[in-house]
């Protein structure tokens, strides 16, 4: 249900601009028949009816999809309203209210959401019984009419002229009515039927009881019930000579009643607007031919421009999404029992390689599926509880899954989950991975390598040519926007070691990526990445687990991002920084790991780094030897994502407790802890000697089986 609250919400805001447009073209048109007024309505009411529309370039609409069905997951919550000025008003009052807080088992908006949901259909079950009740007393009030003639009633009870019903509407008049106004009343109350206004008018209102939250609609009815009684007050009195009107007018006036609230009904003589209907009449002059003729061409194009979406980028073609070498990502946050992230790879033969990564536990375990088709909908398959098992992680995914093709997104569904509870009958939009690896960074300041060069009293100040204005002012604490008018503060830190400009979103405006520190007797640090020119920030951190920090890459001159173990120099990953899925990551951490490094026997410990310096980062694995009798252990290494070993050489050595560790120069080695009383502790270097790995202690080579 909290889906479709955000479908409603999501054209409620579409049809909103469409609104705003007709205010002003009735302004524009005084001079068109009323009846362009009521086209007019009805194009806001295509617009609030149909959940779709078809894409064009014309559109004037700013966006299709203001508020995201993802939200409720989103680590910074945001919206995209097709405005830029607007996103960085709302964006940071968003994020600022509903982020979830380190640690947190749910995302905020998971209760607002639902929650807003539930007075929503409050509120339209109220309109729905304030419309019945309407209904029923006032067809208690006439059940004793007497018939005058055809489809005419008189009642005593009856104080002004009105339509009621729909299937079969009927005219009700007072008694003792001049004969002259009742000629007139019952030629407008005819012509509300010949118009079909009485199917007209309760629609409207059955359009304002879903949209009841939006106030734009509240006054897009009342203007509707008015232009309804001015279109059918001109296609009465056309004819009509000016005592005629005049006499029109007189019954207007004696006919008039004051209703304080709106209801769907009925069609009253004079229910609304009396003094501007008096004036419109007595003022009437027929159209030229012209001015109707540029009317109707004003109506075609505002249905034209408002009731089609803007031209989304991406194909709606699965056989181009799934390219090959094409990269997906879907980020599930906080909707699952655990939050994982998922992704794949399309491969040449058009095989889907995927990881599922379990972050509550830092455990990556691969999912292979393989593309059945490549038009329409294509069938994936989901790992086995013994697949699961080898790869060391609780739980498993047992399923079968689909894959369609939406506006240049692809679209997960699921049909069957365990243990990912989010996915069970619901549909997740995997978007594709930004190469950012061609993205230019520029660097402003960095004190991560020399620290004792941070002025802790100074400040720094920058200007860039893509937000003129704008100056952005460094204080070790804060980063600032300062513009003519105000002095934004963007974010703080404990300090902020660093900061480059990257456009890692893709949208030709440069970002702020830095390292801050945060705490104060617990610190971590950690990487935020502020999309100025939506107002919208993005955080990587994982506090008490894990440090992340910026580097620049020398060699391509993009942002590398260093993960560490908790307040240690152990590496865990390193990789370009990536934005996917309105996130940021490591390049590669969602990478097929080589499953054949976790297959056969249990591991020690497990290090990503470049074993062989040449260039290329290798998962390297300590585990278990293949002897009994004997110790031994292995060193095996592949290439991340790679299908074959690159390294696997076996030892003999006496017993062992094995780890990797990263020394304070950054060399990775082997560590070794024998079971001598005391225990000692033994450190190897590795190298790789004529293809394979290679341990030495002091000069000395452990001996290779």
């Amino acid at each position: 249900m909290s889906e479709l609250f955000l479908k409603i919400v999501n054209m409620s805001i579409s049809a909103s601009w469409i609104v705003v447009a007709v205010f002003a073209l009735r302004f524009c048109l005084k001079k068109a028949p009323k009846w362009v007024n009521v086209l007019l309505w009805g194009i806001v009411a295509m617009r609030m009816v149909f959940p779709f529309s078809i894409e064009s370039v014309l559109s004037l609409i700013p966006s299709a999809e203001t508020i995201s069905p993802t939200i409720m997951m989103e680590q910074s919550p945001s919206v995209q309203t097709g405005v830029p000025a607007l996103n960085h008003v709302i964006n940071p009052v968003i994020s600022g209210s509903f982020t979830p807080a380190p640690g947190a088992s749910a995302n905020p908006l998971q209760i607002w959401i639902p929650v807003l949901t539930g007075i929503w259909l409050f509120g339209i079950a109220a309109l729905f019984l304030y419309s019945a009740v309407s209904y029923w007393r006032l067809h208690r009030k006439v059940c004793e009419a007497v018939i005058l003639r055809g489809n005419i009633y008189q009642s005593e009870k009856v104080c002004s002229p009105f339509v009621l019903g729909i299937i079969k509407p009927k005219i009700y008049l007072p008694y003792h009515m001049d004969s002259r106004e009742m000629d007139h009343v019952i030629a407008h109350e005819q012509t509300h039927i010949r118009r079909k206004d009485h199917w007209w008018k309760p629609l409207g209102f059955l359009l304002l009881t879903i949209h009841w939250f939006n106030p734009l609609m509240w006054l897009s009815y009342i203007l509707l019930c008015r232009d309804i009684e001015l279109a059918c007050d001109e296609k009465v009195i056309r004819e009509m000579g000016n005592e005629q009107r005049a006499d029109y007018t007189q019954a207007l006036v004696a006919c008039s009643v004051n209703r304080r609230v709106i209801a769907a009904c009925p069609l009253a003589f004079g229910e609304v607007g009396v003094k501007e209907r008096v004036k419109s009449v007595m003022n009437y002059k027929k159209p030229a031919f012209w001015i109707v003729l540029a009317s109707v061409i004003v109506c075609a194009a505002a249905a034209v421009c408002f009731l089609t979406n803007p031209k989304s980028e991406g194909s709606n073609d699965i056989t181009e999404l799934l390219a090959p070498g094409s990269a997906w990502s879907y980020q599930l946050g906080y909707d699952a029992d655990f939050p994982v992230d998922a992704s794949f790879t399309v491969q040449d033969d058009l095989s889907v390689v995927g990881t599922i990564v379990k972050n509550d536990t830092n455990t990556d375990f691969c999912i292979r599926y393989r593309v059945r088709g490549t038009a329409g909908w294509a069938e994936f398959y989901g790992c086995t509880p013994e697949m699961a098992q080898e790869a060391g992680s609780e739980k498993y995914l047992l399923f079968t899954a689909s894959l369609r093709a939406d506006n240049g997104k692809l679209v997960f569904r699921m049909s069957d989950g365990h243990g990912l509870s989010c996915f069970g009958t619901r549909e997740a939009t995997f978007t594709q991975i930004a190469d950012t690896s061609s993205a230019h960074t520029e660097p402003w300041f960095d004190y991560l390598e020399k620290p004792e060069e941070m002025n802790w009293d100074g400040n720094l100040e920058i200007e860039l040519p893509e937000y003129p204005g704008v100056t952005f002012r460094w204080y070790p604490e804060k980063m600032e926007a300062v513009t003519e008018n105000e002095v934004m503060q963007l974010y703080t830190g404990m300090p902020i070691w660093n900061t480059y400009f990257s456009d890692l979103t893709g949208d030709g405006l440069p970002e702020l990526c830095s390292t801050l520190s945060f705490g104060s007797g617990m610190i971590d640090s950690r990487i935020i990445v502020y999309d100025y020119a939506n107002g919208t920030s993005y955080m990587l951190e994982d506090r008490g687990k894990y440090d992340y920090s910026l580097r620049l890459n020398e060699t391509d001159g993009c942002l590398w991002v260093v993960k560490k173990a908790y307040n240690s120099d152990d590496l865990i990953s390193s990789g370009h920084i990536l934005f996917k899925d309105g996130c940021i990551q490591i390049e590669n951490t969602n990478a097929s790991l080589p499953q054949m490094l976790f297959d056969d026997y249990p591991i020690y410990d497990s290090i990503v780094f470049d074993v062989d310096g040449d260039g290329i980062d290798e998962v390297c694995v300590l585990g278990f030897g293949r002897t009994s009798g004997l110790f031994t252990f292995t060193f095996r290494a592949a290439e991340i994502g790679a299908d074959t070993l690159k390294y696997d050489t076996l030892f003999c050595t006496e017993w062992y407790d094995l780890s990797f560790i990263r020394g304070d120069d950054g060399v990775v080695r082997v560590q070794g802890i024998d079971q001598k009383e005391p225990p000692q502790t033994h450190l190897f270097d590795i190298a790789v000697v004529d293809g394979s790995i290679q341990l030495t202690e002091d000069g000395q080579s452990i001996s290779r089986y």
